[in-house]
C-alpha cells in the first residue's frame, strides 16, 4: 500500500514560502534543516545538492509540503527535485519491480545516515512515471517527517 506523504517544491525565498503556506492554509513547520552531501547527490542525481528543507504539515491529514531552497542557484535548473513522495512497505521490492519492468530510476535505494532524527534511517529512491514526473518511494517508518 502506498500513502501520499509529501509534495516537494523548489522555492526561491524559503521564508516567504513558509509564511504563504502557514498563513493561507494553516500548515505548521514540522522541521527545518540544511541537507547536503554525497548521499543526497547520489539518490537525487543532482551534483552539488545543497538545500535548506522546511517540511510543513497538515496535522489533520498528515500530508506534507517539502519546501527546498537550493543554496547554489538550482531553483530553475533542477526539475528532478519537484516530486510526489509515497511511503510504502518495501522499498527494495518496489525498486526490483521498477528495474524488472524497465521503469527509469534515478538511483538504487539508499538509507540515509544523517544527524537529523526526522530523516535519519530513511530508505528511498526516485523513479520517473510514464510522463517523466519524478516519484519518490520511501520506507514507511514511524517518526519520519511530521509523525
Amino acid at each position: 500500500m502506498a500513502v501520499l506523504n509529501h509534495i516537494a517544491l523548489r522555492v526561491e525565498d524559503l521564508e516567504r514560502s513558509k509564511k504563504f503556506y502557514q498563513s493561507l492554509l494553516g500548515l505548521e513547520v514540522a522541521f527545518e534543516h540544511d541537507i547536503s552531501g554525497p548521499q543526497f547527490e547520489t539518490v537525487s542525481g543532482i551534483p552539488g545538492f545543497d538545500v535548506t528543507f522546511a517540511v510543513l504539515t497538515d496535522r489533520q491529514t498528515g500530508v506534507n509540503i517539502e519546501l527546498a531552497s537550493f543554496h547554489n542557484g538550482f531553483v530553475d535548473a533542477v526539475p528532478t527535485f519537484c516530486h510526489l513522495a509515497f511511503a510504502i512497505d518495501d522499498v527494495d521490492a518496489a525498486y526490483a519491480y521498477a528495474v524488472r519492468e524497465g521503469i527509469p530510476t534515478i538511483s538504487a535505494p539508499l538509507t540515509l545516515d544523517h544527524p537529523h532524527p526526522k530523516i535519519s534511517g530513511k530508505r528511498f529512491f526516485y523513479l520517473r512515471d510514464p510522463d517523466g514526473y519524478t516519484i519518490e518511494l520511501y520506507n514507511a517508518r514511524k517518526g519520519l517527517y511530521s509523525e
